[in-house]
This record gives structure tokens, sequence and C-alpha cells, in this order.
């Protein structure tokens, strides 16, 4: 029963369940506790016995930075002690507000859609110009016809009997 697969002993033991039979306890496979010797025996020769310990050194505290460290950031500069906690809410909008200003970082992109200055009118090419110009005439000549249309439509609905009402 090792050998088959996990889709075929899932399927033997749904079977046995719908036929009222208990399904066969799987086998666990051999794996040594840790307390086992043959662990221990592992674990003394990675680790050897004179060793002492290793404990985590604590980082050297870096002193908070302040506004004179400000004045001397550029766009190389690491500012990620500017954004640490704990830092000055003062110190750290004049940090930022160094690097943006950078001409690297301060580019738009275009893609914003109210950074165009919308006060200033578009010039029009003078192909659109006279497009305009036709457009103009098309309506002109579309709303004189209009009231020959709207003249002929009452004579037509008179000449046609009114249609009567069925109950």
């Amino acid at each position: 029963m090792a050998e088959e697969g996990f889709l075929r002993r899932w399927a033997r033991r749904k079977s046995e369940v719908l036929e009222g039979r208990a399904p066969l306890p799987e086998p666990v496979p051999d794996v040594q506790a840790p307390g086992s010797p043959a662990v221990t025996a592992l674990v003394a020769e990675a680790v050897p016995q004179d060793a002492p310990p290793p404990v985590a050194e604590p980082a050297p505290a870096r002193p908070l930075p302040t506004m004179d460290d400000v004045a001397t950031l550029d766009k190389d500069s690491d500012f990620s002690a500017f954004v640490a906690r704990g830092v000055d809410q003062a110190v750290r909008r004049s940090a930022l507000k160094k690097l943006f200003a950078d001409p690297h970082f301060n580019v738009m992109d275009k893609l914003d859609v109210y950074i165009d200055d919308y006060t200033k009118p578009s010039p029009m090419s003078e192909a659109m110009l006279a497009s305009l110009e036709h457009a103009k005439s098309v309506f002109a000549k579309m709303l004189e016809d209009e009231p020959d249309a709207a003249e002929k439509e009452p004579q037509s609905q008179s000449q046609q009997p009114p249609e009567q009402e069925t109950q």
C-alpha cells in the first residue's frame, strides 16, 4: 500500500468508509525524536563543545539626524535615516523636501490630467477652421430646410382621416 499514490489511497479510504468498514490506519514514517541519540550525535558533530554559544550583538545605536545633517544631503545620500522612527517631523520633512527638490526626482510625467494650464486656448489649425466653416454652412442649410418640412407635415396629417378609437 505504500506504493499507491495519494488519489488512490484517498479513493480506497473513501470507499471503505462508504461500505461501513473502518479505514486501516496508515503506517507512520520512522522519524527520530529530537532527544534521540542519533539526533544528539549529529548536533554534537555540527557544534563543537568548547565553542561559546552565539550571542547576537546589538547594533550600534546611531544618533538621530538633525537639521545640520539635512544641510549636507545631496541626491546620492542615504535618506533612510531621515525616515526612521523617532526622527523629528521637521527634520524628516526638510530631508524629503530636499530630496524631491532635486531635478532628478522633480519631473512631471504628463500623465497627470490636471497639470496642464487650461486657461490658455489651444491654437487651431487652418484645416480645423475650414472644417468648422463647412459645418456652419451645412447646419445653416439644414435649418433652412426644416421650416419647409414643418409646413409639409401639418398638411399631410390633415389629409389623412382621423383614426377612430374602438372599444
